[in-house]
């Protein structure tokens, strides 16, 4: 990834999401730390959290040491938001390593560093982390250190960042889900990994209650908080929406799913009545893999294609099953899913020629046995230790990684891609 050093950069937007009041002198100003997400070739999300409504400055550098600081912005977090601001970094260059910084008055907070997308026409390597399943009974999270480690470009969070409905306490009201996001950063080895690799989250069940579908009364509650707690771009005229994509460059193309907003109830029998993503997001992934020209198309999917339960995609086989033969039938190349949920690794290459890798847990109970172990299309599965997962894509191929708590290498595979 080149680093060369950034021309200008002009903020455009700013999201609040909320506050609550200083406490005194003594308090740190940015207790929650700093992440930035939706990062794109030109665009990035920046979020942080004041304890307060005093104002905060984001600024903007191409050098660690801010000496090149440009486009400083003045906000104001509200209560509203539970004191949480996101501001939206416009007119960024492709391809480029920036910095951002808050500030609080004259006192310096947290810093992060991301790297932008390549432009459309460049073929540039990507270094990809996806993973889920962050339980806080199991703080402190260490794998991030070693995330960390890898420099990557992006982190694909894959759902269950919060378990709001365990723990010490299961959240009902907001405040309640606002406060399992503090709660879990609190943890240092999450803050600091937040700050150095740029995430594209996505939710699963456990932001809202386990096992949920899109009738659930508590929904909403828990889609605001998600929202609020991560650095998600949220389209001014569909702000519920959260399924979207990422173009690096030629090389990749991903989309990221929502398989809970829009998930038929479980009551309904599996058929064409019954729809994970519902019919607008599932016209938008398959019109989505069929005009994408990028070599390589990765969909992150927080469920398993196959061989798990009835919550996973082999509860809606009927749409998965149109999912895969669409791809098959128009012949779309270099398509692999990215998962998690299910507590174990594991490497499957199904019938129709798509590819599907699963990560996790990052920090969370482990599976006894691997679901997928010695079934038709697995090519390894392994269970017992947390992990996560690591894409490489360049020209020749993609090599796929997992590595466990301590960093060590669980399994390595190559997926080379003809021309």
């Amino acid at each position: 990834m080149p680093r060369a050093t950034a021309a200008c950069v002009l903020l455009v937007s700013v999201l609040l999401v909320s506050a609550s009041p200083w406490a005194g002198a003594q308090v740190e100003p940015f207790p929650e730390g700093i992440a930035v997400g939706d990062v794109t070739q030109d665009a990035a999300v920046v979020w942080t959290r004041a304890p307060g409504t005093a104002s905060v400055t984001v600024e903007v550098a191409s050098d660690p040491g801010f000496m090149t600081a440009r486009a400083a912005l003045a906000i104001t977090p509200s209560a509203d938001a539970d004191f949480t601001a996101k501001a939206d970094l416009h007119r960024l260059r492709p391809g480029r390593r920036y910095h951002v910084r808050v500030r609080s008055g004259s006192a310096a907070g947290p810093s992060a560093a991301f790297v932008t997308a390549p432009a459309a026409e460049q073929e540039v390597p990507l270094s990809l982390l996806w993973g889920a399943d962050t339980y806080d009974q199991f703080r402190p999270f260490r794998i991030f250190d070693a995330m960390r480690r890898r420099g990557a470009d992006l982190f694909l969070f894959l759902g269950d960042t919060i378990y709001a409905d365990l723990g010490g306490f299961r959240a009902v009201t907001l405040e309640q889900y606002r406060q399992k996001y503090r709660e879990y950063r609190q943890d240092a080895h999450l803050r600091a990994f937040l700050a150095s690799t740029a995430t594209w989250t996505m939710w699963d069940d456990h932001e809202v209650a386990n096992n949920f579908t899109r009738d659930h009364p508590r929904l909403a509650l828990g889609l605001r908080a998600f929202q609020e707690y991560w650095p998600i771009r949220v389209p001014a005229d569909r702000p519920n929406r959260l399924y979207r994509s990422l173009r690096w460059g030629r090389l990749a193309e991903v989309f990221i799913l929502d398989t809970r907003q829009y998930r038929a109830p479980t009551a309904i029998p599996d058929g064409p009545g019954r729809s994970m993503l519902g019919p607008e997001q599932k016209r938008w992934l398959l019109d989505g893999l069929e005009r994408s020209d990028a070599m390589v198309k990765i969909v992150g999917s927080s469920v398993m294609l196959r061989y798990s339960g009835r919550d996973s995609w082999s509860g809606y086989a009927t749409e998965r099953d149109e999912i895969l033969r669409f791809v098959q039938d128009r012949h779309i190349r270099h398509v692999i899913f990215l998962a998690g949920d299910v507590h174990y690794a594991a490497f499957v290459r199904h019938p129709e020629g798509v590819y599907e890798a699963v990560a996790g847990p990052l920090a969370a109970s482990l599976a006894r046995a691997a679901g997928a172990a010695n079934r038709p299309f697995t090519q390894w599965a392994a269970a017992g230790r947390a992990n996560y997962g690591w894409l490489r894509l360049d020209r020749d191929g993609i090599v796929l990684s997992w590595r466990d708590e301590q960093d060590a290498l669980m399994h390595e595979t190559r997926i080379p891609l003809g021309r």
